[in-house]
């Protein structure tokens, strides 16, 4: 029977190996965390800095008459929701920046369109118009839900 104390050169490197191969793999797990860390902050900044042209072509757009809607006007209003709207849902720009900055106008403009019950030259009113857009109706109805539960009672126990 040999002495626990008695460690070969074999076993030192076994152990000296085991150790290296420990510490290597909590390196490479490390650097996943920090390159997903990084990677998810290089993403946001990519999709906020999108926010910027977007102000300047939402700003540009002109408010509806619903009683006496220009064609050509709710034609860019509508085309203006939709592509906000395809660009959250794309993951193109950050949903919530849009949210904070749009919604109200959003809900705004996408009301005014809806009421439109007689545009010229289209044989289609507002709302119809609109549902042809879907990715507009789906996050209309989602900032919408989100607005009427904005200050919303709830029960806590």
């Amino acid at each position: 029977m040999t002495n626990p104390t008695d460690i070969t050169p074999t076993d030192l490197a076994i152990i000296i190996t085991g150790i290296g191969t420990a510490l290597s793999a909590i390196a490479a797990i490390v650097a996943v965390i920090l390159t997903y860390l990084v990677h998810s902050s290089q993403k946001l900044l990519a999709q906020r800095q999108l926010l910027l042209p977007l102000w300047n072509y939402i700003s540009k757009l002109s408010e509806v008459d619903s009683q006496n809607p220009i064609t050509p006007d709710v034609i860019n209003l509508v085309n203006t929701l939709e592509l906000v709207a395809l660009c959250c849902e794309g993951g193109l720009i950050d949903e919530n920046l849009i949210r904070r900055t749009f919604k109200d106008n959003f809900i705004r403009h996408y009301i005014s369109i809806k009421n439109c019950t007689n545009i010229q030259g289209l044989p289609i009113n507002g709302e119809q118009l609109l549902m042809q857009n879907k990715a507009a109706y789906a996050f209309f109805n989602k900032l919408y839900s989100e607005h009427m539960s904005q200050d919303k009672i709830t029960k806590k126990p």
